[in-house]
């Protein structure tokens, strides 16, 4: 028994692991590999739950398939996030008084890293509390050169084949982000507004948008509806807040009779379905709302004012002048941004897009291969492959991987993209001379790409693709990886279509869904409301190995489940108690050990033989629902095991015959540990190191198989 490492603290355990060497994995082993991925959080600061138990759930199977002998790759790494860390990071510089535009490009980035390397300190840290036995030599930062190299390749790919393209179309775009964004990135919020009834000439029409009459180019109703056949193809003289207007009605089958009055305003530059009409009729596209959610010189005396300041302003002079004929209360789903919840305006704007529909159809023959958790994720991501449309992958930010396109100030000063216009795809500035001017006058263009266009590489740029490395070779594709649902389309479905690809091959074996924790209500925890719980204050009451415990049980595959401050307190400080309980059965078994103890034993008394057969089944149900990812029914199998038929059973019999069962209680009590060290590996270390033991830590000890003890 080694009495040096008797009373170390979680701290000391986890330098000792680390020094040791333990989570490094290592290319050049016999051993066969074993990888895991660890989805890199977003480097804004935030701590959740959720995260906690992602790397809980990661580092369990990390332990188990290291004790059954694999070289483990626990990889991990950590976003950029660019929407939401410009925010987060604005939001601070103001309570300073300060801002980008009062910074400028260099400052803002100056500070930019500064704030990077604070947050991901602090994230350094929570892995670390939690045990995380990953390979931090091979950490991973998005923005790393490794990662702009991988980036690069894929947007030049992209390019050379023709996938890439840049034009003015209309796309969603946050005000307060500034920046487009993805339709993915938006949620619907369900809210109660007015539904406004306009005069529009001999029609009238219904809108929860009048602010954008100003841009109104058309008024459609359905080919169907036969309250309007008459006026279909005609032109009539409207009035608006900036005078009489000619306007046309046109007619079109997406237009539902059903909604309003069946007659509505169509408007091109700020809806996506008036875009579509819009491209379908050959209507003009104008533009009443701008960038930062204000409303145009088209607004006339209404110019600057935001939207619903706009909207408000704009009722009075409506009814006045007998255009709004009515209001009516009216209930529906408006898109917000997921990040800072601002109300999005779908606006035209000129961006970067990649077509999507090649790698979508690659996607589709090859989803078989992955082992998807829960399994109706197939048919879920099956569906959107299907109706894919193209990505908007541009973002107007400053934190990013900037769009390597370099334009030709002589004779491209409009910024035109062509293969035979005045630019480069580079990284670095070129230093060659512009093949249409012979200038050398380069510029880049002022963007970043998406966050998720670098992430979605995140399965090979983490292993050094595009070059041919020995990890990318052994490690690729992945064993497994995890993720919140929320991100099925943002980042799992394109991390597929990648890997496909650029590669030709899945990015991993197995991709687990878990549930979000969320509270009583079922919201989601959050800062604005309030009910977060912070794993860090249930580390500090209740130690690491019981937060771990309890966050087990809510890691079942795809399912939600409702939590408290309250609950998790009780769960955890049963898992507390369970560890006291561990304890006090070392005390029983070995410090209170008789000195006429058996060695040796046959285990065939009848107590002995049940006892071993409860834990060989015990040994398989661990082992099985680890490998099948079913984590929460692996730790609920342990406690019922160890707290109640040996605690409350055997171990009492055993005091009946307590010489003679001493091997006994040793072998079931030293498996025991090793069952459950993937789940609390502190406390396992800490006992294991307390009993005869071979090996250095408990974390490479063999991984118990079930049979007939040794004599």
């Amino acid at each position: 028994m080694d009495k040096h490492k008797q009373d170390k603290t979680e701290k000391e355990w986890y330098e000792f692991w680390e020094k040791s060497g333990f989570f490094k994995a290592d290319p050049s082993l016999s051993k066969k590999p074993y990888s895991l991925l660890m989805p890199p959080p977003n480097v804004n600061g935030e701590l959740h739950l959720g995260h906690a138990m992602q790397q809980s759930i990661l580092d369990a199977l990390a332990r188990f398939k290291r004790m059954q002998g694999y070289d483990v790759l626990l990889l991990p790494g950590v976003d950029h996030a660019g929407i939401i860390f410009e925010s987060t990071l604005n939001k601070q510089l103001s309570k300073e008084g300060l801002s980008k535009q009062k910074l400028g490009y260099e400052a803002w980035m100056k500070r930019a890293w500064q704030f990077k390397e604070d947050v991901y300190n602090s994230f350094h840290k929570t892995w670390t509390f939690l045990g995380i036995s990953a390979d931090w030599s091979r950490e991973v930062f998005t923005l790393e050169p490794k990662v702009a190299k991988a980036t690069f390749e894929e947007f030049k790919t992209f390019w050379e084949q023709g996938l890439l393209y840049k034009g003015a179309y209309i796309i969603q775009w946050c005000p307060k982000c500034g920046t487009a964004i993805e339709d993915l990135e938006m949620e619907y919020v369900e809210r109660k507004d007015q539904l406004y009834y306009l005069q529009y000439g001999p029609l009238v029409i219904a809108t929860t948008r009048p602010e954008t009459k100003f841009a109104d180019t058309a008024v459609a109703v359905n080919p169907k509806d036969k309250r309007y056949k008459e006026y279909v193809g005609k032109e009539f003289e409207i009035q608006t807040l900036n005078g009489p207007r000619k306007m046309k009605v046109i007619a079109d089958d997406a237009i539902d009779p059903k909604f309003g009055t069946g007659a509505e305003k169509v408007t091109p530059g700020h809806d996506l379905l008036d875009y579509e009409i819009g491209k379908k009729h050959d209507l003009p596209i104008l533009h009443v709302i701008n960038k930062e959610g204000r409303l145009t010189e088209l607004a006339g005396k209404y110019a600057g004012m935001k939207v619903e300041e706009a909207r408000g302003a704009m009722l009075p002079e409506l009814k006045e002048k007998g255009i709004l004929i009515k209001t009516e209360d009216y209930t529906h789903s408006v898109p917000v941004c997921e990040r800072c919840k601002t109300t999005v305006q779908p606006i035209i704007s000129e961006e970067w897009f990649v077509k999507m529909k090649p790698l979508a159809e690659k996607a589709l023959k090859n989803l078989d291969k992955v082992n998807l958790l829960p399994k109706n994720y197939h048919k879920i991501l099956t569906d959107w492959y299907k109706e894919i449309h193209d990505w908007s992958i541009s973002r107007s930010l400053w934190w990013g991987h900037r769009i390597p396109v370099w334009y030709c100030q002589k004779c491209n000063p409009q910024h035109e993209v062509s293969k035979d216009k005045g630019m480069v795809i580079s990284l670095e500035k070129p230093t060659q001379k512009c093949l249409i001017c012979q200038a050398s006058d380069w510029i880049q263009d002022e963007q970043v790409l998406d966050t998720w266009f670098s992430s979605g590489l995140w399965p090979l740029a983490t292993l050094g693709w595009p070059d041919k490395t020995r990890e990318l070779d052994r490690y690729f594709p992945w064993d497994f990886e995890l993720t919140a649902p929320e991100i099925k389309y943002l980042w799992i479905a394109r991390q597929i279509m990648l890997s496909l690809w650029f590669k030709g091959q899945i990015p991993f074996k197995n991709m687990f869904f878990h549930g979000t924790i969320r509270d009583p209500k079922g919201q989601k925890f959050s800062k604005s409301l309030g009910n977060g719980i912070n794993p860090y204050e249930l580390v500090e009451t209740w130690g690491v190995d019981a937060t771990r415990m309890a966050l087990y049980t809510y890691s079942a595959p795809g399912r939600d489940a409702r939590t408290s401050r309250r609950i998790m307190d009780e769960r955890c400080k049963n898992f507390r108690n369970f560890g006291t309980k561990l304890k006090n059965l070392h005390r029983f078994i070995f410090e209170l050990k008789p000195k006429d103890a058996a060695t040796s034993s046959d285990f065939s008394h009848e107590e002995d033989t049940e006892i071993i057969q409860w834990l060989n089944g015990l040994t398989d149900s661990v082992t099985k629902n680890l490998e099948s990812y079913q984590l929460h029914l692996a730790v609920e199998d342990l406690y019922d095991f160890i707290w109640h038929k040996f605690a409350d059973s055997y171990v009492e019999w055993s005091k009946k015959r307590r010489a003679e069962a001493q091997p006994c209680l040793e072998y079931v009590y030293k498996t025991c540990l090793e069952l459950l060290h993937p789940f609390m590996p502190f406390i396992t270390e800490e006992l294991w190191h307390k009993l005869p033991h071979e090996g250095k830590s408990i974390m490479v000890a063999a991984w118990p198989e079930a049979g007939i003890p040794a004599k």
